[in-house]
């Protein structure tokens, strides 16, 4: 299992957000570029990089941030999501050099941008799926869609997506424990189709030995790297062992 360390920008600066709320914000590095080259000189396996503007704003703010820190990660590959809502940007930030696109709310808003992106770059489009109670959040998780996790799940496996990104809003930034109930599901129905990836709630180097015994492809891992509570060596370990 790999581990992807986040890197969330919002204003330009590094920060973190509590269940997704944009009033609950707590900034850690002036600096993304600096949070990257610390993850990197860890020996993180991916950076998980998000535009929290551009998931609000539905168009992408921080594109030459983005870039400047791919060309930083040199070989390590860099996962970007947020403000990504057509094929465009899809094919903007692929140029940049980023291994893999997440969409999230234009996987919902707009059905035919996943399989289209899939046809143009296969192997590089992931889907986020970002749950609520069930429910996909969307529009920078300000809202629920009538579509449910395992709705969206399906539809992305079945138009061929590396990848999908989930991430239980409601243990997002909270250092409480990841949904391994909805992974363990998600990895049963399309692990042997696509990637796992589990985000939201990690707080120990157990939470990640846990989502690799489940057979999940990855966890994002945010606030725990910040605060200290899991350092990359110990998630890597742990995700290995």
């Amino acid at each position: 299992m790999d581990i992807y360390a986040a890197i969330d920008i919002r204003g330009g600066k590094c920060v973190n957000l509590v269940q997704g709320d944009f009033a609950r914000e707590t900034m850690f590095y002036e600096d993304p570029r600096e949070a990257a080259r610390y993850f990197l000189e860890s020996g993180t396996d991916w950076i998980h990089l998000v535009d929290l503007d551009g998931a609000r704003s539905a168009q992408r703010t921080h594109a030459s941030l983005a870039s400047e820190i791919i060309r930083l990660a040199g070989p390590v590959p860099v996962q970007v999501g947020g403000g990504i809502r057509d094929l465009q940007a899809v094919r903007e930030v692929l140029d940049a050099g980023a291994a893999r696109v997440v969409i999230g709310t234009a996987a919902v808003r707009d059905p035919d941008l996943v399989p289209a992106a899939v046809q143009a770059f296969p192997g590089r489009i992931a889907v986020g799926v970002d749950a609520r109670n069930g429910q996909v959040a969307i529009e920078a998780w300000a809202e629920d869609s009538s579509i449910t996790t395992m709705e969206l799940a399906a539809t992305a496996a079945d138009a061929g997506a590396a990848a999908l990104v989930f991430t239980d809003v409601n243990r997002d930034g909270m250092l409480g424990k990841p949904n391994f109930e909805g992974t363990a599901e998600l990895v049963r129905r399309h692990g042997h189709q696509l990637d796992v990836i589990a985000s939201g709630g990690v707080h120990s180097k157990d939470d990640v030995a846990e989502l690799a015994e489940l057979g999940a492809s990855g966890v994002i891992i945010g606030r725990a790297l910040y605060t200290g509570d899991v350092t990359l060596a110990d998630a890597r370990r742990a995700a290995r062992s």
